[in-house]
């Protein structure tokens, strides 16, 4: 880790990383309370680090989740889930016990789809269930820079199209989460899609990152689907080796925030029979 990172966390909060590309949880902090600048500044510079940060034990009502999101970044109102009467920035993500399927049960990127992607999620656990629901990230930085030299550079040169209906195919899959609801299906605007450099830097420290994703990228700009999907699947299958990933076992009172731009996710869909209630901030 950077030496100022190292610095700045050592002298606001306890942290310990989850993995060695990935992740870091943040202990001893009660974010109930107020912080400083500082606090949040080391914050925002070891999420840079470690792409997602985890939170535990953190007791917060709704305004103090709101609060905290917002040291991130502005807060975007959800337009896709249902949302907390009287706060649209606060998404719920909710499985009931009857669901089949489960929404993020695939690894992907959130809504790079957008022609500017979010930056920043942050989700809460608000009900568990008594296994399983972890959520597993890995790290596209990580995963770009063990490639070879050559390809590194091919990448460079390549864009790729991003596609919502790639990953929601379904209105029956995407009613049971969404607002929108059957049969009004052209209503989900499954059809939303972005063109996106294949690597592109982090704004914070200017290092590259692969900006390709199995949920929504259907082709490479220019190419045709088929061509693509040979050196997609070999990208997917690198980027995927376990030393680049770490997991995430939920408890009440955890939190996490990811980089968007720098990691996937998945949430393992492992416990049927059960009901999960999650609430969601996106952070522009």
């Amino acid at each position: 880790m950077p030496n100022s990172v190292e610095d700045a966390v050592e002298s606001t909060f306890k942290l310990r990383p989850m993995g060695g590309h990935v992740g870091a949880e943040i202990t001893d902090t009660d974010f109930s309370k107020p912080q400083s600048p500082a606090t949040f500044g080391a914050l925002r510079a070891a999420l840079g680090r470690y792409g997602v940060l985890f939170f535990r034990d953190q007791q917060l009502n709704v305004e103090q989740y709101v609060r905290f999101g917002e040291q991130f970044g502005q807060l975007e109102d959800n337009d896709t889930l249902a949302h907390v009467a009287g706060f649209p920035q606060v998404g719920e993500l909710i499985k009931e016990a009857s669901h089949v399927t489960s929404i993020g049960d695939m690894w992907h990127v959130d809504h790079t789809y957008l022609p500017v992607p979010m930056r920043y999620t942050m989700l809460r656990a608000m009900e568990l269930p008594p296994f399983g629901g972890d959520t597993l990230f890995l790290s596209a930085k990580a995963a770009f820079a063990a490639l070879p030299d050559g390809l590194k550079e091919t990448l460079r040169s390549l864009k790729a199209l991003h596609s919502r209906s790639y990953l929601i195919r379904d209105a029956r899959y995407a009613a049971q989460f969404f607002k929108e609801r059957p049969p009004k299906t052209d209503k989900i605007e499954k059809n939303k899609t972005a063109i996106h450099p294949a690597v592109i830097r982090l704004p914070d420290t200017d290092e590259e990152v692969l900006f390709v994703n199995p949920g929504y990228v259907v082709k490479f700009d220019g190419w045709t689907q088929k061509l693509s999907q040979g050196l997609l699947d070999a990208l997917f299958d690198h980027s995927l080796q376990p030393e680049f990933q770490c997991r995430f076992q939920w408890r009440p009172g955890s939190i996490i925030i990811w980089d968007n731009l720098q990691t996937w996710h998945f949430a393992v869909n492992d416990y049927h029979g059960h009901r999960r209630s999650m609430q969601r901030l996106v952070i522009a």
